[in-house]
């Protein structure tokens, strides 16, 4: 079992997933990726966003990691 105490836990245990399944990235890893950006852009960025924008953020960059980066579509 892994326990993740903070940001850099999350990233080992990801890169390790990605490095023994190429579909490991689901629905859950993005649940819990995006819960995770949440708290750390809370934590910077309390004074100038409001918690409704810091989700609407971090669910848009959720979606563009997705496509761009895990599920890229070739363009040809």
């Amino acid at each position: 079992m892994n326990t993740i105490q903070n940001t850099n836990d999350l990233l080992a245990f990801l890169e390790r997933q990605a490095e023994q399944r190429q579909d490991w990235f689901g629905w859950r890893q993005q649940k819990l990726t995006a819960i995770t950006l949440i708290h750390e852009i809370s934590a910077r960025h309390a004074n100038t966003m409001t918690p409704q924008e810091i989700v609407d953020f971090v669910m848009r960059l959720n979606q563009l990691i997705y496509n761009q980066i895990i599920k890229p579509q070739n363009k040809t």
